[in-house]
């Protein structure tokens, strides 16, 4: 994947606006203090910067991490890595820092109570691209977690694809499409999701046909830009 492809929103800065704005209400809506969203960290770009979509960690840290590997070696990005759920901590973020011997200006950062209660989310989007969100400060209940999960993939159907065809489906139908373009099979969506095999393949055909096309892959991957 090219630095290009990731960043092709850069294009559109009404649409990169609209999901800064979209992720500021929906930190608001739920009472964190703390959030990042960003591309997923890869082993030729694991740097937090070159990855960064929006933040409003202090700009100090943010700097510091230009001499480090913090980011893409964090508990909780690792976690991500090998899961596709949720990743929750109730640790402050990137305890490993003091234990192991991490400059102490980024450390006491992190040393912070806005810190506390951390949630790592991994999202595909339609092209199967990965993004990383991180947010600080709250525990949610498992409905809150849905809503929030489902509140992350429309601002970032809305960022990459701007949103034109999700309008069509719903909740269920984008969730299942979401997975499905994550490489996950019905089955492994129905474990996810907490429903049936068969009722996640009649969501996945119900979006295929109104999306107009012939395969779940397409479903997931049809660019409409």
């Amino acid at each position: 994947m090219s630095h290009h492809d990731r960043h092709i929103w850069d294009r559109e800065p009404r649409r990169l606006a609209s999901f800064k704005s979209a992720i500021r209400e929906l930190v608001e809506r739920f009472g964190l203090n703390f959030y990042l969203a960003s591309v997923f960290p890869e082993a030729d770009r694991g740097g937090l910067l070159e990855n960064l979509i929006t933040t409003n960690w202090p700009d100090d840290l943010l700097q510091n991490y230009r001499s480090t590997d913090m980011f893409s070696q964090s508990k909780i990005v690792a976690k991500l890595k090998d899961s596709v759920l949720p990743v929750s901590s109730s640790q402050l973020l990137f305890a490993r820092a003091e234990k192991e011997g991490v400059a102490s200006r980024i450390a006491g950062v992190f040393y912070d109570d806005g810190f506390a209660c951390n949630l790592g989310v991994s999202l595909h989007d339609a092209r199967g691209r990965q993004y990383l969100f991180m947010l600080s400060g709250s525990d949610f209940s498992e409905a809150e977690l849905g809503d929030l999960v489902f509140d992350l993939m429309a601002a970032l159907d809305d960022l990459t694809r701007g949103g034109r065809d999700l309008k069509l489906l719903s909740r269920r139908e984008i969730e299942c499409l979401r997975w499905s373009a994550a490489g996950k099979s019905s089955e492994e969506i129905a474990i996810i999701l907490n429903l049936s095999s068969h009722t996640v393949t009649t969501y996945l055909k119900t979006a295929i046909r109104k999306l107009g096309v012939t395969t779940r892959i397409q479903a997931s991957s049809r660019p409409i830009d």
